[in-house]
């Protein structure tokens, strides 16, 4: 049975043990973008909680612009302030050094296409941590419960609460909201335990 997954922007951590989970995925590019998501949005915890970092993205064609279409914005330096969030959230985790250029590389990266973008985070995630995980894209908009499960418009997180130590800790935060980087960051390699049960 094939997953219909969305792409994410430095997806969730439920994101993520849902996606290892799957045999066959496939990753939508034909539905109307659907704004506010993980499609261009993700979640870190910072000193004062937290914190959402949201792509600007362009819409050539308005609110029917399929995934596939959509364009980031570059009028307002938006990789300079997710970066910023991002040193200032992390720079004490145990992992920061050891991930931080790369991490940089890609939040400075000119990709003009927010699939294309989030594909090159998604490819590095799966290396950092040798995630099983194969995927295709959709070749039209459908969908057939009889052969498809479909995780598209899902609020994530969707599964049970993960706990590790992180360098900062708030009572209101399910670590399953949190980007991967969080536990990438604070956890290293040893973030692929929090997906895979050995």
């Amino acid at each position: 049975m094939i997953s219909i997954f969305p792409t994410a922007y430095f997806g969730s951590i439920s994101y993520y043990k849902s996606l290892v989970q799957m045999e066959a995925i496939s990753f939508e590019l034909y539905e109307h973008y659907v704004k506010q998501t993980i499609r261009n949005r993700m979640s870190i915890l910072g000193a004062n909680g937290l914190l959402n970092l949201s792509i600007p993205v362009e819409k050539p064609n308005g609110n029917k612009t399929l995934t596939k279409d959509i364009q980031i914005s570059y009028a307002e330096n938006w990789q300079k302030n997710h970066w910023k969030a991002i040193e200032s959230a992390y720079a004490p985790s145990p992992y920061f050094e050891h991930y931080e250029s790369e991490v940089k590389e890609l939040i400075f990266s000119q990709t003009s296409n927010l699939v294309d973008f989030n594909l090159q985070i998604h490819l590095k995630i799966i290396e950092w941590l040798s995630l099983p995980i194969d995927y295709k894209f959709t070749e039209s908009y459908e969908f057939d419960s009889n052969t498809s499960q479909d995780f598209r418009n899902l609020n994530w997180p969707t599964t049970e609460n993960t706990n590790y130590i992180k360098v900062f800790n708030s009572e209101n935060v399910s670590e399953n909201d949190l980007s991967m980087l969080d536990a990438i960051f604070n956890l290293g390699p040893m973030a692929r335990n929090l997906l895979i049960k050995s």
